[in-house]
C-alpha cells in the first residue's frame, strides 16, 4: 500500500483528533478512525479495526498516565473489571472472521447511535454521589488540576471500591464508594466484545456503567476507563496481528497522531468544557453511524 505526503498528513491530523476527544471523554477515539479510513478510505473494515485498535492502545497510554499523576484512576475498580472486559475483547475478535461485513457495519453503525445517545443523557445526568467533605474546608477556588496537588488518593478503606476525589467547585476532599461491581463487569464484558469487534474503546458503555450504575465519579470514571481500553485493545489486537489484517503504513501515521492529541487532551482535562467537543463527536458518530447502517442495508456503498 502506498500513500502520499497529503494522506499521511490528513491521518496524522485525523489522529490528533480522535485522540483528543478519546482523552477528553474516555471514548477512545475508534469510533472516528474506523469510519474515517472505511468511508474516506476504502480500507478493508477488519484492517481499519486494527488500526484502530492500535490508536486505542496509543490514546490509552498518553491520556491514562496523565490521569494516574493526578490520582483519578481507580486501579482496583479498573483490574477487578478489566477481566470480563479482556475475555469480551478476544471473543469479540475472533468471531469477526465469521460475522459478513455488512452484518459487522451494521453492528457499528447501531453501537455509534447507541455512544451518542449515551453521550446525550451523560450531558444531561449530574454524578448521583453524596458528596462528603473529609477534613478542613478550603477556601472557594478554581478546581485542581490534579489531586496530587492536595495528597488525595484511593482509600484503602472497609470497600475496596471507596475512593476520594477533590470537589470541582472547592477543591475540598469527598469520599464516594463505587457500588453494584455487577453492572460494570456485565457493561465490561459486552464494551469488550464490541471493542474486539469494532476497534472501538467500549469507554461509551463504561463510563456510564460506572457512573449510573456504580456511583463512581465521572472524572474517575472517565479516567478509569481510558485505563482499561488499552489493556483490553492489547489483547484484541494480538488476534487481529495473528490473522495477517495489520498495515503498519495506515497504523505509524494515526498512533503518531493519536498520541499527540491524547497527551494535549488530558492536559486540558478539567480545564476547557467538554461540551462542545461532545456535540462535534456526537454529530461525527451520528454521521458515521447512518452511512454503516445505509451500507449494511445495501443503499450505500460503503
Amino acid at each position: 500500500m502506498t500513500l502520499s505526503s497529503l494522506n499521511l498528513t490528513v491521518l496524522l491530523l485525523m489522529g490528533v483528533a480522535a485522540g483528543g476527544v478519546g482523552a477528553l471523554s474516555g471514548i477512545g477515539g475508534g469510533a472516528i478512525v474506523v469510519p474515517a479510513l472505511v468511508l474516506g478510505y476504502g480500507v478493508p473494515f477488519r484492517t481499519a479495526v486494527a488500526v484502530s485498535l492500535a490508536a486505542v492502545i496509543a490514546n490509552s497510554a498518553m491520556g491514562s498516565a496523565t490521569y494516574l499523576r493526578q490520582g483519578l484512576t481507580h486501579k482496583r475498580l479498573a483490574f477487578s473489571l478489566e477481566v470480563a472486559t479482556t475475555v469480551g475483547g478476544i471473543t469479540g475478535s475472533l468471531v469477526t472472521a465469521f460475522i459478513p461485513r455488512p452484518a459487522l457495519e451494521a453492528v457499528f453503525g447501531a453501537s455509534q447511535f447507541l455512544s451518542a445517545e449515551l453521550t446525550r443523557q451523560r450531558k444531561r445526568r449530574a454524578p448521583r454521589h453524596t458528596p462528603a467533605p473529609v477534613g478542613a474546608s478550603r477556601p472557594a477556588g478554581p478546581p485542581p488540576d490534579a489531586l496530587t496537588q492536595h495528597g488525595l488518593r484511593a482509600i484503602e478503606g472497609d470497600c475496596a471500591l471507596d475512593g476520594l476525589i477533590a470537589d470541582e467547585t472547592d477543591g475540598t476532599a469527598v469520599r464516594y464508594r463505587g457500588r453494584r461491581p455487577i453492572i460494570g463487569a456485565g457493561a465490561s464484558l459486552v464494551a469488550g466484545m464490541l471493542s474486539g469487534m469494532l476497534g472501538i474503546g467500549g469507554g461509551f458503555l463504561k463510563v456510564p456503567a460506572m457512573t449510573t450504575g456504580m456511583h463512581v465519579p465521572v472524572r474517575v470514571a472517565t479516567a478509569t476507563s481510558q485505563f482499561m481500553i488499552g489493556i483490553t485493545a492489547v489483547a484484541s489486537f494480538v488476534v487481529y496481528y495473528a490473522a495477517g489484517v495489520v498495515q503498519p503504513l495506515l497504523i505509524a501515521p494515526v498512533v503518531l497522531g493519536i498520541t499527540l492529541g491524547s497527551y494535549l487532551g488530558s492536559q486540558l482535562s478539567g480545564r476547557v468544557s467538554v461540551r462542545g467537543i461532545e456535540a462535534v463527536y456526537m454529530a461525527t458518530v451520528l454521521a458515521s453511524g447512518l452511512s454503516f447502517l445505509l451500507g449494511a442495508l445495501g443503499v450505500l456503498h460503503v
